[in-house]
């Protein structure tokens, strides 16, 4: 385990129980949201591969994922 690691789980040991939750349940959402950006990032190049050679495919994927960005 990473030193990082270790020292999450040392300072949530220091947490009284009724603290742990609220800090699982950030960590848990911050791991579902990296989730969802590798879906979409994947989608996007199955996307990217399908459309190859299609004039104007590649710039308007550009466009729509900074536009998704901003």
């Amino acid at each position: 385990m990473s030193a990082t690691r270790d020292e999450l789980h040392a300072l949530v040991d220091e947490l009284p129980d009724e603290q742990v939750a609220p800090v699982l349940a950030l960590v848990r959402e911050n791991v579902a949201a990296a989730r969802r950006r590798e879906g979409a990032v994947l989608a996007l190049e199955r996307i990217r591969e399908r459309m190859r050679g299609v004039t104007g495919v590649d710039e308007e994927l550009e466009r729509l994922r900074d536009e998704s960005r901003g």
